[in-house]
């Protein structure tokens, strides 16, 4: 199956639905990265945007910003540079 048939295909799921293939990724991704994001409680929830949020807020998350990033900035700069 292409991409743009799996798409179409996640177009004509129900809203539940939806959050339940975000939540099946969100699982998957973090998994692939070595982390495990299902709980023992999270069974007991019923609606699926509550387990997704549930989910969400028990997860640290790292951002890395450009802010005061100045080896990088200078990376940049040599690069262009050149």
């Amino acid at each position: 199956m292409s991409l743009n048939e799996l798409l179409a295909a996640v177009d004509q799921l129900s809203h539940q639905d939806k959050l339940r293939l975000i939540h099946f990724l969100v699982l998957a991704v973090a998994k692939e990265e070595g982390f495990n994001l299902e709980s023992t409680e999270s069974t007991n929830i019923r609606n699926p945007e509550d387990l997704l949020l549930k989910e969400l807020a028990s997860t640290e998350a790292v951002v890395w910003s450009p802010y005061e990033a100045y080896e990088a900035a200078q990376t940049l700069s040599n690069l262009y540079s050149c």
